[in-house]
């Protein structure tokens, strides 16, 4: 496979994470040493562990680390701020299925870490209208107290639409 191929690929599946195919989709697991590998949106065990070799979400013991999500318009989705908010809200939904499955949830979140195309033509707006939109939804899944959270600026992602991903951490003791 092409590069060219393979990012459009990419961009299928993290696309296809908006609709109703979500709603119905069963979490699967793979045992894994100290915890289980958690599928708990389309295209994770297919795609991403199966073909790419990477788990989207996994439970270490009370840990759980989540593989950045990708964020960014769809194909006919505006680039600008509000669309914008609408497309962080979609990745934040992801994120929260993925916490869910695993018993954990966004109060759970100890660490965020975010990478930002600041240089991107599929958003219309600077670093800090990226943030302000990204801190304004994230208070509709986050309370206080809040986590800790690195936000960096990069020169691209694998799809080149995306405009942000975001890498979670929580610590959610197992409850027996």
């Amino acid at each position: 496979m092409k590069k060219h191929q393979i990012c459009l690929l990419l961009a299928l599946i993290i696309n296809s994470a908006s609709g109703y195919a979500e709603d119905n989709f069963t979490v699967t697991r793979i045992s894994a040493p100290g915890g289980e590998v958690v599928f708990a949106n389309p295209g994770e065990k297919d795609r991403m562990y199966d073909q790419f070799t990477y788990a989207a979400t996994r439970r270490a013991g009370d840990f759980v680390f989540l593989s950045g999500s990708e964020i960014g318009p769809q194909e006919g989705e505006g680039h600008d701020v509000e669309s914008f908010k609408a497309q962080v809200r979609r990745g934040f939904t992801r994120l929260q299925r993925r916490l869910n499955a695993t018993g954990a949830t966004f109060q759970d979140i100890v660490q965020i870490q975010s990478f930002h195309n600041c240089d991107t033509e599929f958003f219309e707006g600077d670093f800090n209208a990226q943030l302000g939109a990204i801190v304004e939804v994230k208070k509709e899944f986050m309370a206080p107290p809040y986590s800790t959270w690195t936000a960096l600026c990069v020169a691209g992602h694998f799809t080149p639409s995306t405009v942000v991903e975001i890498q979670l951490t929580a610590y959610a003791p197992i409850k027996e």
